[in-house]
């Protein structure tokens, strides 16, 4: 599967979710040394090649942080509504859930829109807040990008909604270290070739 078709293919998944992904949201996809990225008005449910734009040479953030970060191919932005109201807020978004643990790490940190900053808090984790803007999940592929997502407004959710009843209790850092090593290492390997595999 081409480029092409994978940005499209997500960007498809991104439009039947059940709630919005934000009026700003966005595929990033590296690929053979260049960096692939939608266009501000692409229709997600029907993404056309005209619609995906090659912005290696432009001065972007999120672009500059992707190509420095040699373990990811792919990026989404995106501003869920849980995501949202955390970005809102500016509270960083800690793992309670295993799901978290696992696929993105132990806490999604918010920095501002500056390529170092958002590279560095990719390195410990694989989604960031960008302070005023939207959320970012990176991955190995569309795929892990796209689920960290899913996962990360599932986090938000449920931190939000434990907060009226004396808030959900975060994981330890080593709990949610060794589950997060442990993922990426073996139960996602399999899957990741697949990925690999779907997109060229």
């Amino acid at each position: 599967m081409g480029r092409v078709e994978t940005i499209a293919e997500f960007a498809k998944k991104m439009a039947e979710l059940p709630y919005s992904t934000g009026e700003m949201h966005a595929i990033l996809l590296k690929s053979e040394d260049r960096c692939y990225m939608t266009d501000d008005y692409t229709d997600f449910r029907n993404v056309q090649p005209e619609d995906i734009l090659d912005v290696t040479e432009l001065d972007l953030p999120e672009k500059d942080a992707l190509m420095r970060l040699s373990s990811r191919r792919a990026m989404v932005l995106f501003r869920t509504p849980y995501v949202g109201v955390c970005l809102d807020a500016k509270h960083t978004i800690d793992a309670s859930l295993d799901d978290m643990a696992q696929i993105v790490g132990r806490q999604v940190q918010i920095v501002p829109r500056v390529a170092g900053k958002l590279r560095a808090a990719l390195r410990s984790a694989e989604a960031v807040l960008v302070e005023d803007r939207y959320a970012i999940a990176a991955g190995r592929s569309l795929y892990e990008a796209y689920t960290a997502m899913t996962v990360l407004e599932k986090q938000a959710e449920v931190m939000l909604k434990a907060s009226v009843i004396g808030g959900a209790k975060p994981l330890g850092r080593l709990e949610c270290q060794l589950m997060h090593t442990v993922y990426m290492q073996k139960y996602s390997k399999a899957e990741k070739e697949h990925r690999d595999e779907s997109e060229g």
